[in-house]
């Protein structure tokens, strides 16, 4: 709340000082034609501080009416008590957007925090999903086509979870990257890497076969961009360890399929 107040009072300080120069150049004009500016009682006002305390008397719009202009200065006061108006306008507008912008950004950093934690369920769910493909391999339960066209399938939705998270990190990197934290995005780095790894074993259990497997084998070139374009955008340190592994990770997925080009 505090710092939300700072910002308000930096946003508006500039049109402050402003609102007083204007103030007091008009106090100082209303001086200098001080025989058109008499108190109440006819009395001529000689003095520079009683010309600049009508200034701001004047604008701010108060008028107790115990200093009279006549001539000239009613015509400068009527402009003066406009400009007046227009500056206190642009003043509150000025703090509101401040309240504004931060309640914007507050909404914006939820939707990525849901949006991240979405897409890092969704990564979690596929590595499962493989996990559990490549026990019932190993276990001969599934085995032939039937494998082939079920490790299809579970890649389907790993290729359009790896590019949800391809797309949240580039998006991190262009225009969010200091809400974020970015152990949260190495977190995420490290499920796509895990799923990458797991679809690397089940693909080593498949028969050779499953390189005539279009739908399996699209999905898989789809992986491999998404996962290089994640390590390239990412804006975690190179020589983070686990982006590494990212990295080493997608180049052995390219190697066991470097049959089919990718």
């Amino acid at each position: 709340m505090l710092k939300l107040v700072k910002k308000q009072i930096k946003k508006a300080s500039n049109l402050i000082i402003i609102w007083a120069v204007v103030g007091i150049s008009f106090g100082v004009v209303y001086y200098l034609l001080s025989g058109d500016l008499t108190f109440q009682n006819g009395q001529q006002v000689n003095n520079l501080l009683d010309a600049i305390y009508f200034s701001f008397i004047t604008i701010l719009t108060t008028g107790y009416g115990d200093i009279v202009p006549h001539g000239l200065i009613r015509a400068l006061a009527a402009i003066e008590g406009l400009v007046g108006w227009i500056l206190f306008g642009i003043i509150v507008y000025k703090v509101v957007t401040v309240k504004e912008d931060e309640i914007l950004k507050e909404i914006h950093h939820l939707s990525n925090d849901q949006y991240l934690s979405r897409v890092r369920n969704y990564l979690f769910i596929s590595n499962t999903n493989l996990i559990r493909f490549i026990k019932r391999v190993e276990s001969k339960k599934l085995r032939g086509e039937e494998a082939i066209y079920e490790l299809g399938v579970i890649s389907t939705t790993l290729r359009s979870n790896v590019e949800d998270a391809t797309r949240f990190i580039c998006r991190s990197k262009n225009s969010i990257s200091n809400e974020i934290d970015k152990e949260e995005l190495v977190l995420l780095i490290e499920n796509v890497k895990n799923c990458t790894s797991g679809l690397m074993k089940a693909i080593k259990l498949l028969p050779k076969t499953y390189s005539k497997n279009e739908y399996l084998m699209e999905n898989i070139s789809k992986i491999v961009h998404a996962g290089e374009n994640i390590y390239s955008s990412c804006n975690i340190r190179p020589k983070d360890k686990r982006t590494k592994q990212l990295k080493e990770a997608y180049t052995q997925l390219k190697k066991t399929n470097m049959h089919y080009e990718v």
